[in-house]
């Protein structure tokens, strides 16, 4: 009758280890098999009426399993935590198994692949714990972010490559869900690669996926800001000599870099990744540094409604940045009644909920919307900062050399102003020292 289960649950109590330290390891009733579930509720039960851990003989007793703690070795909790997940995920890759035969079977291709990058998905989450912190161990956290930040005159996040949004937001950090909204047509796209590009040269990896886009497109875009060209000359051939070459460099440039130091800067092919779970799975494997969904209303999630989908989608691109550590940027338009409104984002005010920050791309003027002037200006707004800080600037939109460059502040506060703190000493000289 022993188990790994019964281990576990005998390694808690003769250990004194906290019941919480399940959750930590992700570790819930649906690990745990028969007459185990009934240990499991039995003991959370008992903790929550009395306060402490029942006997073990009182839990063999309560689930009709005298011999349930027999013959099992007292080691670490975090030895039986280890079995137990591993149990678990062994019923899962075999369950997938049994339900991807099925579906091959009934030629079902399509709900076969589904299935494969659901489980893969929840399996991966399930080696990464998520234990308790102690406030203090991560103010400690917070003071070494602070001194290294203090000696190190670079922004603590990844660049947006406009100076005032990374004064002001501290760039992009890790764990961010970002989201660039706009109306159709104002080049959030542009802008997307323009915030990739930039943590690409600082030598961070970035991925990017475009919904609305194949790679060629991109890679354009891409290549027009390097080189300063235009992007309908690259279309159309129409480089010059010298152009054309110094478009070879670039990209020789760019393969050397890739090859020797490392960094990469890799296009999905949005028809390949439709789905919300596709991109994770691509993301868990490759390990980027910075993530960017352009166009996450298009991808796929199991919801119905519009607005539902878009919120589902938005809930694993969060947690996705959370669970791995960087930053994910997504763009999204505005409804057509609600344009530069924070509830105008995705059909609802929820997306900029879950959002660290939201930017909104806007155009400067009414007589800006559709078009052809090759010069023209922007207004990028901060709406929403993860600490409150907000303001707006003027970029230079510029498609005859395909620039993106911040032209002047419109508001909010920029670094370069000198902050004077304020001499208390002279009034602290006045006070008895007992009531300091």
């Amino acid at each position: 009758m022993s188990s790994i289960g019964f281990g576990l649950f005998k390694s808690l109590v003769e250990n004194e280890v906290s019941f919480s330290t399940l959750n930590d390891y992700q570790v819930n009733e649906n690990h745990f098999r028969d007459k185990e579930v009934e240990a499991y509720h039995f003991v959370k039960e008992f903790i929550l009426d009395y306060g402490t851990y029942p006997r073990l003989e009182t839990i063999a007793r309560q689930i009709g399993a005298v011999e349930a703690f027999n013959n099992l070795p007292s080691e670490p909790v975090e030895y039986w935590l280890k079995e137990v997940q591993e149990r678990k995920r062994y019923a899962d890759v075999r369950e997938c198994m049994i339900d991807m035969r099925g579906c091959l079977e009934n030629q079902e291709l399509t709900e076969a692949l589904d299935i494969m990058g659901t489980r893969y998905l929840a399996l991966r989450e399930s080696y990464s714990s998520r234990r308790l912190a102690s406030l203090r161990d991560v103010q400690r956290e917070v003071l070494l972010k602070h001194d290294e930040y203090q000696n190190n005159p670079d922004i603590p996040g990844l660049s947006f490559g406009f100076p005032f949004l990374d004064t002001v937001s501290g760039g992009a950090q890790n764990g961010d869900f970002i989201v660039i909204v706009g109306q159709t047509g104002v080049g959030k796209t542009y802008l997307a690669l323009k915030i990739g590009y930039s943590s690409y040269l600082t030598g961070k990896n970035v991925v990017v996926l475009s919904t609305e886009m194949p790679n060629l497109q991109a890679a354009r875009r891409v290549l027009a800001m390097e080189g300063r060209f235009s992007t309908t000359d690259l279309k159309l051939g129409r480089l010059s000599y010298f152009g054309r070459e110094r478009a070879d460099q670039i990209i020789d440039r760019g393969a050397a870099i890739q090859n020797e130091v490392g960094n990469f800067f890799y296009l999905l092919p949005g028809g390949m990744f439709p789905k919300v779970e596709d991109f994770a799975i691509v993301v868990k494997e490759l390990k980027p540094d910075f993530a960017i969904v352009d166009g996450a209303y298009l991808l796929q999630g199991t919801a119905r409604q519009w607005w539902e989908k878009n919120m589902e989608v938005a809930q694993v691109l969060k947690n996705l940045a959370l669970n791995n550590d960087i930053p994910i940027l997504a763009t999204y338009q505005y409804g057509k009644k609600d344009t530069g409104k924070l509830e105008g984002v995705g059909g609802g005010f929820a997306i900029p909920q879950i959002a660290s920050m939201v930017l909104s791309f806007e155009f400067e003027r009414k007589e800006d919307i559709g078009s052809l002037q090759e010069v023209q200006h922007r207004v990028l707004r901060l709406t929403k900062g993860r600490d409150g800080e907000s303001g707006s600037m003027q970029i230079e939109y510029n498609m005859k050399a395909t620039r993106l460059v911040q032209k002047k502040v419109l508001s909010g506060r920029y670094s370069d102003e000198e902050l004077i703190d304020p001499d208390l000493s002279a009034q602290m000289d006045l006070q008895d020292y007992a009531e300091i």
